[in-house]
Protein backbone atom coordinates (compact mmCIF):
# COMPACT_ATOMS: atom_id res chain seq x y z
CA UNK A 1 0.00 0.00 0.00
CA UNK A 2 1.57 3.31 -1.17
CA UNK A 3 1.69 5.26 1.93
CA UNK A 4 0.67 9.52 1.94
CA UNK A 5 0.84 12.06 4.08
CA UNK A 6 -0.09 10.71 7.79
CA UNK A 7 -3.04 12.93 9.39
CA UNK A 8 -1.21 13.33 12.29
CA UNK A 9 2.17 12.83 12.37
CA UNK A 10 3.83 9.51 13.17
CA UNK A 11 0.37 7.80 12.76
CA UNK A 12 0.07 6.45 8.65
CA UNK A 13 -3.09 5.25 7.86
CA UNK A 14 -1.20 2.13 6.50
CA UNK A 15 -0.27 1.08 9.99
CA UNK A 16 -4.03 1.82 11.10
CA UNK A 17 -5.17 -0.50 8.84
CA UNK A 18 -3.14 -3.01 9.83
CA UNK A 19 -3.57 -3.00 13.25
CA UNK A 20 -7.28 -4.19 12.54
CA UNK A 21 -5.79 -7.29 11.65
CA UNK A 22 -8.37 -9.91 10.27
CA UNK A 23 -11.71 -8.40 11.94
CA UNK A 24 -12.40 -5.83 9.39
CA UNK A 25 -13.27 -7.12 5.49
CA UNK A 26 -11.59 -6.08 2.38
CA UNK A 27 -14.63 -3.84 1.49
CA UNK A 28 -14.27 -1.83 4.95
CA UNK A 29 -10.40 -1.95 4.61
CA UNK A 30 -10.89 -0.28 1.05
CA UNK A 31 -14.06 2.08 2.02
CA UNK A 32 -11.54 3.53 5.15
CA UNK A 33 -8.50 3.87 2.54
CA UNK A 34 -10.78 6.06 0.64
CA UNK A 35 -12.54 8.30 2.86
CA UNK A 36 -9.27 8.49 4.94
CA UNK A 37 -6.95 9.57 1.58
CA UNK A 38 -9.80 12.09 0.75
CA UNK A 39 -9.38 13.56 4.67
CA UNK A 40 -5.48 13.48 4.05
CA UNK A 41 -5.82 15.43 0.82
CA UNK A 42 -8.24 17.63 2.18
CA UNK A 43 -5.82 18.79 5.35
CA UNK A 44 -3.59 19.24 3.17
CA UNK A 45 -1.84 23.66 3.68
CA UNK A 46 -4.47 23.49 6.37
CA UNK A 47 -1.98 23.60 9.32
CA UNK A 48 -2.56 21.35 12.68
CA UNK A 49 -5.46 19.30 12.86
CA UNK A 50 -7.94 21.05 15.62
CA UNK A 51 -11.52 21.06 16.37
CA UNK A 52 -12.48 23.86 14.36
CA UNK A 53 -10.91 21.95 11.25
CA UNK A 54 -12.97 19.03 11.34
CA UNK A 55 -16.03 20.97 11.84
CA UNK A 56 -15.10 23.12 9.11
CA UNK A 57 -14.64 19.99 7.43
CA UNK A 58 -18.25 18.16 7.98
CA UNK A 59 -19.64 21.62 6.55
CA UNK A 60 -17.49 21.22 3.32
CA UNK A 61 -19.05 17.36 3.12
CA UNK A 62 -22.60 18.89 3.44
CA UNK A 63 -22.11 21.53 0.82
CA UNK A 64 -20.82 19.20 -1.52
CA UNK A 65 -23.76 17.56 -1.40
CA UNK A 66 -22.79 14.43 0.46
CA UNK A 67 -26.24 13.00 2.12
CA UNK A 68 -26.45 12.83 6.10
CA UNK A 69 -25.65 8.51 5.92
CA UNK A 70 -22.41 9.82 4.00
CA UNK A 71 -20.98 12.57 6.32
CA UNK A 72 -21.43 9.86 9.18
CA UNK A 73 -19.54 7.06 7.74
CA UNK A 74 -16.53 9.67 7.17
CA UNK A 75 -16.95 10.76 10.81
CA UNK A 76 -16.80 7.11 11.45
CA UNK A 77 -13.89 6.70 9.61
CA UNK A 78 -11.55 9.50 10.52
CA UNK A 79 -13.01 8.89 14.48
CA UNK A 80 -11.63 5.43 14.32
CA UNK A 81 -8.15 6.60 13.22
CA UNK A 82 -8.18 9.48 15.64
CA UNK A 83 -8.99 6.60 18.30
CA UNK A 84 -5.92 4.72 17.62
CA UNK A 85 -3.94 7.31 17.60
CA UNK A 86 -5.25 8.36 21.22
CA UNK A 87 -6.68 11.63 19.76
CA UNK A 88 -10.00 11.43 21.98
CA UNK A 89 -10.03 15.04 22.10
CA UNK A 90 -10.60 15.44 18.47
CA UNK A 91 -13.57 12.79 18.44
CA UNK A 92 -16.62 14.26 16.32
CA UNK A 93 -20.33 13.61 16.90
CA UNK A 94 -22.34 12.17 14.41
CA UNK A 95 -24.81 14.21 12.93
CA UNK A 96 -28.88 13.40 13.83
CA UNK A 97 -30.72 13.09 10.57
CA UNK A 98 -32.92 16.41 9.67
CA UNK A 99 -36.20 15.24 8.78
CA UNK A 100 -36.82 19.17 8.07
CA UNK A 101 -38.36 19.60 4.37
CA UNK A 102 -35.83 20.55 1.97
CA UNK A 103 -38.39 21.23 -1.22
CA UNK A 104 -40.10 18.52 -3.06
CA UNK A 105 -38.41 16.19 -4.27
CA UNK A 106 -38.41 15.03 -7.65
CA UNK A 107 -39.01 11.17 -8.57
CA UNK A 108 -37.15 8.97 -10.90
CA UNK A 109 -40.27 9.18 -13.24
CA UNK A 110 -40.23 12.90 -12.76
CA UNK A 111 -36.94 12.97 -14.48
CA UNK A 112 -38.08 10.72 -17.31
CA UNK A 113 -40.16 12.70 -17.84
CA UNK A 114 -38.04 15.62 -18.07
CA UNK A 115 -35.45 13.70 -20.60
CA UNK A 116 -38.39 12.64 -22.73
CA UNK A 117 -40.03 15.86 -23.01
CA UNK A 118 -35.87 17.31 -23.94
CA UNK A 119 -35.63 14.60 -26.21
CA UNK A 120 -39.07 15.61 -27.80
CA UNK A 121 -38.26 19.37 -27.74
CA UNK A 122 -34.95 19.02 -29.62
CA UNK A 123 -32.82 20.10 -26.81
CA UNK A 124 -29.53 18.36 -26.82
CA UNK A 125 -27.74 20.02 -24.30
CA UNK A 126 -30.49 20.59 -21.75
CA UNK A 127 -31.04 16.91 -22.30
CA UNK A 128 -27.68 16.12 -21.41
CA UNK A 129 -26.92 18.25 -18.62
CA UNK A 130 -30.49 17.11 -16.67
CA UNK A 131 -28.47 13.49 -17.30
CA UNK A 132 -25.41 14.99 -15.96
CA UNK A 133 -26.45 16.49 -12.68
CA UNK A 134 -29.12 13.04 -12.10
CA UNK A 135 -26.34 10.37 -13.01
CA UNK A 136 -22.90 11.83 -11.28
CA UNK A 137 -24.39 14.18 -8.75
CA UNK A 138 -22.02 17.19 -10.10
CA UNK A 139 -22.81 20.37 -8.54
CA UNK A 140 -23.46 23.34 -10.87
CA UNK A 141 -20.79 25.14 -9.88
CA UNK A 142 -18.09 22.42 -10.84
CA UNK A 143 -19.65 22.38 -15.03
CA UNK A 144 -16.95 23.94 -16.39
CA UNK A 145 -14.77 21.41 -15.01
CA UNK A 146 -16.45 18.89 -17.24
CA UNK A 147 -13.75 18.58 -19.93
CA UNK A 148 -13.51 16.77 -23.10
CA UNK A 149 -10.63 14.74 -21.43
CA UNK A 150 -12.88 14.12 -18.49
CA UNK A 151 -15.44 12.24 -20.46
CA UNK A 152 -13.03 10.32 -22.94
CA UNK A 153 -11.08 9.08 -19.67
CA UNK A 154 -14.65 8.17 -18.55
CA UNK A 155 -14.34 10.13 -14.92
CA UNK A 156 -12.70 12.86 -12.98
CA UNK A 157 -12.08 14.65 -9.85
CA UNK A 158 -13.60 18.36 -9.72
CA UNK A 159 -12.04 21.19 -7.33
CA UNK A 160 -15.27 21.59 -5.17
CA UNK A 161 -14.81 24.54 -2.49
CA UNK A 162 -11.10 23.64 -2.38
CA UNK A 163 -12.25 19.70 -2.32
CA UNK A 164 -11.73 16.72 -4.29
CA UNK A 165 -15.06 15.49 -5.74
CA UNK A 166 -14.39 12.29 -8.04
CA UNK A 167 -17.16 12.19 -10.88
CA UNK A 168 -17.75 9.41 -12.70
CA UNK A 169 -19.49 8.93 -15.86
CA UNK A 170 -21.86 5.74 -16.42
CA UNK A 171 -20.98 4.06 -19.88
CA UNK A 172 -24.60 4.87 -21.49
CA UNK A 173 -23.97 8.71 -20.15
CA UNK A 174 -20.30 8.75 -21.46
CA UNK A 175 -21.53 7.76 -24.98
CA UNK A 176 -23.88 10.49 -25.37
CA UNK A 177 -21.71 13.27 -24.46
CA UNK A 178 -18.80 11.91 -26.61
CA UNK A 179 -21.75 11.74 -29.54
CA UNK A 180 -22.68 15.54 -28.42
CA UNK A 181 -18.75 16.36 -28.52
CA UNK A 182 -18.05 14.84 -32.07
CA UNK A 183 -21.58 16.52 -33.36
CA UNK A 184 -20.58 20.01 -31.97
CA UNK A 185 -16.84 18.89 -32.75
CA UNK A 186 -15.22 20.41 -29.08
CA UNK A 187 -11.85 19.92 -29.22
CA UNK A 188 -10.94 20.04 -26.23
CA UNK A 189 -11.89 22.61 -22.98
CA UNK A 190 -15.38 22.56 -21.20
CA UNK A 191 -17.88 20.28 -23.03
CA UNK A 192 -20.67 22.75 -22.26
CA UNK A 193 -20.29 26.03 -23.98
CA UNK A 194 -22.36 28.86 -26.01
CA UNK A 195 -21.42 29.13 -29.52
CA UNK A 196 -18.87 31.55 -29.10
CA UNK A 197 -17.14 28.95 -26.77
CA UNK A 198 -18.04 30.85 -23.74
CA UNK A 199 -18.93 28.20 -20.53
CA UNK A 200 -22.81 27.93 -20.94
CA UNK A 201 -24.09 30.74 -17.73
CA UNK A 202 -25.55 29.13 -14.82
CA UNK A 203 -28.67 31.30 -14.23
CA UNK A 204 -29.56 30.25 -17.62
CA UNK A 205 -29.48 26.61 -17.01
CA UNK A 206 -32.12 26.81 -14.02
CA UNK A 207 -34.26 28.89 -16.29
CA UNK A 208 -33.92 26.53 -18.70
CA UNK A 209 -34.69 23.38 -16.06
CA UNK A 210 -38.23 25.31 -14.93
CA UNK A 211 -39.77 26.22 -18.65
CA UNK A 212 -39.05 22.22 -19.20
CA UNK A 213 -41.12 21.55 -16.28
CA UNK A 214 -43.67 23.88 -17.31
CA UNK A 215 -43.70 21.85 -20.63
CA UNK A 216 -43.43 18.30 -19.03
CA UNK A 217 -46.05 19.06 -16.09
CA UNK A 218 -43.93 19.29 -13.33
CA UNK A 219 -43.74 21.65 -10.56
CA UNK A 220 -41.03 24.06 -11.43
CA UNK A 221 -39.30 24.18 -8.07
CA UNK A 222 -38.27 21.26 -9.07
CA UNK A 223 -36.53 22.32 -11.93
CA UNK A 224 -32.80 23.23 -10.85
CA UNK A 225 -29.46 20.91 -10.64
CA UNK A 226 -29.67 20.60 -6.63
CA UNK A 227 -32.77 18.47 -6.69
CA UNK A 228 -30.91 16.70 -9.37
CA UNK A 229 -28.34 15.83 -7.25
CA UNK A 230 -30.35 15.13 -4.75
CA UNK A 231 -32.19 12.02 -6.81
CA UNK A 232 -28.76 11.16 -7.73
CA UNK A 233 -28.13 10.43 -3.58
CA UNK A 234 -31.12 9.63 -2.97
CA UNK A 235 -30.66 6.41 -5.65
CA UNK A 236 -27.56 5.98 -4.42
CA UNK A 237 -28.51 5.25 -1.28
CA UNK A 238 -31.69 3.16 -1.17
CA UNK A 239 -29.36 0.94 -3.92
CA UNK A 240 -27.03 0.68 -0.77
CA UNK A 241 -29.50 0.06 1.86
CA UNK A 242 -30.75 -2.65 -0.18
CA UNK A 243 -27.10 -4.02 -0.92
CA UNK A 244 -26.52 -4.02 2.72
CA UNK A 245 -29.60 -6.01 3.14
CA UNK A 246 -28.80 -8.59 1.03
CA UNK A 247 -25.59 -8.96 2.83
CA UNK A 248 -27.20 -9.49 6.27
CA UNK A 249 -29.82 -12.04 4.71
CA UNK A 250 -26.57 -13.95 3.35
CA UNK A 251 -24.74 -13.69 6.21
CA UNK A 252 -27.49 -14.87 8.51
CA UNK A 253 -28.13 -17.69 6.27
CA UNK A 254 -24.34 -18.74 6.81
CA UNK A 255 -24.60 -18.68 10.15
CA UNK A 256 -27.30 -20.55 10.27
CA UNK A 257 -25.31 -23.32 8.04
CA UNK A 258 -22.45 -23.13 10.36
CA UNK A 259 -24.25 -23.14 13.25
CA UNK A 260 -26.02 -26.35 12.24
CA UNK A 261 -22.69 -28.22 11.17
CA UNK A 262 -20.84 -27.01 14.47
CA UNK A 263 -22.61 -25.54 16.81
CA UNK A 264 -21.97 -26.15 20.74
CA UNK A 265 -24.72 -29.52 21.97
CA UNK A 266 -25.28 -29.94 25.45
CA UNK A 267 -23.26 -33.49 26.24
CA UNK A 268 -20.80 -32.97 24.16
Amino acid sequence: MAEENPILPGYSVSAFLSSKGGSWSQNTRQCYLRILREFSRYLEGKGELAPSLLTQWQLDLNNLGYSERSINLHISSVNNYLRWCGRFDLLMRHHQTDNTPTGPELTRQEYLSLLCTARDMGRHRLYLLIKLFALTGLPLQCLDQITVSAVRDGSCTVNCHDSPLTIRFPESLQKELLDYISYHSIRDGPVFVTSRGQVVNRSNICKEMQELCRKAGIPEEKGNPRSLRKLYQTTKNDITANLEQMFRRAYDQLLQVEQAAVGWKEGT
